[in-house]
């Protein structure tokens, strides 16, 4: 039953993501980067974490509209900000594609990303949807401090856990927050079933980043859809990095590449020679362990949501994935 109802309500929310995204420039090069980005073909796990917080409700199944409204003004801006971020990353790949900049060229992509947020608040503007527009603006802002605080420590060999957790809740973990928040809001949720439900989601979102960061180092390039040890290429020390350091030899081996990386590329051995570094010193184990810690947090949490079983099981279902090696 959630399963229909979810892929029901996910078809309405795509059919707000084109009406709000609706354009008159189709003939220009922006216009070709807004039809493809708007072939929404991912899993939509923000839209579903919404829609999900809103079934936890009292009041959403007279309120479908709405709901669906505000999911889709919360896609765009997801999709939006993966736009920007592979100009920022200069990424040629997403999701096993050839990125939006990689295709288009860095002024179409930017001007695209730039005009989806702009019609996201001009359409939450005239439709009176002012609280879920004031909830996305404060979360563009966190994770758009959450990418300069990262910039802002790219090459420091010293970044400590305490500061990668605090940029990626912000980078990552804010949007499925906001989600979260849309969806309990206007559904009526008590306080007290709103905040289980945040942290739930905010854990969900360190658990997703942390993930990336794995198989950044575990997966080729073809697996994963986009460059392998581009963050670290980037001067950007992930998890399994931070984690590895932790390792009293790790240091001796792996500051050279380090420093190198700071200076010039890596050649293709060194990069090879740093994934096995990464994992033999314990860097991907440890951050399977944090995968572990936050999901078996999130299960206690699950358990206080109440009694919705199809729920629960669907949610049960998404930490699985995460904790999933390969």
């Amino acid at each position: 039953m959630l399963e229909i109802l979810l892929k029901e309500w996910t078809e309405e929310v795509k059919h707000y993501i084109y009406l709000i995204a609706n354009f008159s420039i189709k003939e220009s090069q922006v216009g070709a980067v807004l039809d493809d980005v708007l072939n929404v073909s991912g899993k939509m796990i923000r839209t579903k974490i919404l829609l999900l917080s809103a079934f936890l409700g009292s009041n959403w199944e007279n309120n479908k509209e709405k709901i669906c409204k505000l999911a889709a003004m919360l896609e765009l801006t997801h999709l939006a900000s993966l736009i920007h971020d592979d100009i920022v990353d200069d990424s040629p790949y997403r999701r096993g594609k050839i990125s939006i900049q990689g295709k288009y060229g860095k002024d179409a992509a930017v001007f695209a990303g730039d005009f989806l947020i702009a019609r996201i608040f001009y359409y939450g503007t005239v439709e009176n949807l002012n609280e879920a527009v004031s909830i996305l603006a404060k979360t563009i802002e966190d994770m758009c401090i959450g990418e300069i605080e990262q910039d802002l420590c790219r090459y420091q060999e010293d970044i400590s856990e305490e500061k990668y957790f605090e940029i990626i809740e912000r980078k990552t973990a804010a949007l499925f927050q906001a989600a979260c928040s849309i969806g309990a809001r206007e559904s009526v949720c008590s306080k007290e079933l709103t905040q289980k439900l945040e942290l739930f989601v905010k854990n969900l979102g360190l658990m997703f980043q942390i993930k990336d960061d794995i198989l950044d180092f575990t997966s080729n390039s073809k697996d994963l859809g986009k460059e392998t040890h581009k963050d670290f290429q980037n001067g950007i020390y992930t998890f399994p990095v931070i984690m590895a350091l932790k390792n009293s030899k790790s240091k001796e081996v792996l500051a050279p590449i380090m420093k190198k990386n700071r200076e010039e590329n890596l050649s293709l051995e060194e990069i090879i020679q740093l994934e096995k570094y990464i994992i033999s010193f314990g860097g991907i184990e440890a951050s399977y362990k944090k995968i572990e810690t936050l999901s078996n947090t999130n299960r206690q949490l699950i358990k206080e949501l109440g009694e919705n079983p199809e729920i629960n099981i669907y949610l049960e279902k998404i930490l699985k994935e995460l904790e999933e090696k390969r």
